[in-house]
């Protein structure tokens, strides 16, 4: 038996990772041209949807900054941060929509654990900014209830890692009440929060959680990359009558961008693609 785990082992052995090229390997991919897929919720892709769509005159199409993308007028708008701009976007919202609330740990008074929500305990009062125990899938579950009754909670997760314990909640109420209850019930909630590698957490609090919650039937899920897609989508997910989970990134917090001073709502059905 020893014999044969040694013939194994000798035969599968790896290959010292220093014989690897990393460098010579990427030379040597062909490029590939940049490309627009747009994936809508009836899973055919189309690479024109917003054309064809009604609410072309209210939605900016393509979710992602670049020259072309933010309208001529924002040159005389102003400059925020990132996480500033999330703040804006759900500012605007919740003064738009007195249904529109915020549930979470530290969100109320202390602003959030990276300042998301800072100054609308405030503004809005504690009912409509409430701080939550230390217990994620309890206050998810709760926001999804709230959801299912006409209200529209904006769910922040300290950390997205954490949100691993509201699985539960996400993945067999928030995803599939609709259906299960034959459409009697929407369920306009937005789940968001950070994630990713920062500069001084442990590696629970550096997760990205994409993959787990995009195989999700029923949920939307986005992810933000400048801070004019960031309060584009914010305002776009709280609008919606579906479930939407908005990833942010830690390090792109603190990403600063010109944006404009209208409103704008960017939409939750196109993506763009982009390759260096």
């Amino acid at each position: 038996m020893a014999a044969t785990m040694q013939s194994l082992a000798a035969s599968s052995s790896l290959v010292p990772p220093t014989s690897f090229d990393s460098k010579r390997f990427r030379a040597s991919i062909p490029g590939r041209k940049v490309g627009l897929l747009v994936v809508t919720s009836d899973l055919r892709a189309r690479h024109r949807l917003m054309h064809n769509s009604n609410r072309s005159g209210s939605l900016v199409p393509h979710a992602v900054s670049s020259p072309g993308a933010i309208p001529a007028s924002s040159k005389t708008g102003h400059e925020v941060l990132l996480f500033e701009a999330l703040r804006e976007g759900l500012d605007e919202e919740m003064q738009r929509d007195p249904r529109v609330c915020v549930m979470g740990e530290d969100v109320g008074h202390y602003g959030g654990s990276y300042k998301v929500t800072k100054g609308l305990a405030e503004k809005y009062g504690d009912l409509r900014v409430l701080d939550t125990p230390i217990a994620e899938n309890s206050f998810t579950g709760m926001g999804i209830g709230a959801a299912m009754t006409g209200l529209r909670p904006v769910i922040e997760g300290m950390n997205m890692g954490f949100l691993l314990l509201a699985f539960n909640q996400i993945s067999n109420n928030c995803g599939m009440l609709h259906y299960t209850s034959g459409g009697q019930f929407t369920i306009p909630v937005v789940i968001r929060g950070p994630g990713g590698v920062g500069r001084q957490l442990g590696a629970e609090h550096s997760q990205r959680l994409e993959s787990y919650f995009q195989s999700i039937p029923g949920i939307q899920t986005v992810a933000c990359s400048t801070p004019y897609n960031a309060k584009g989508l914010m305002k776009a997910a709280i609008r919606s009558e579906n479930p939407v989970i908005l990833f942010e990134h830690v390090l792109l917090y603190n990403l600063k961008e010109r944006i404009p001073d209208e409103e704008y709502v960017l939409s939750l059905e196109e993506a763009e693609m982009v390759r260096p």
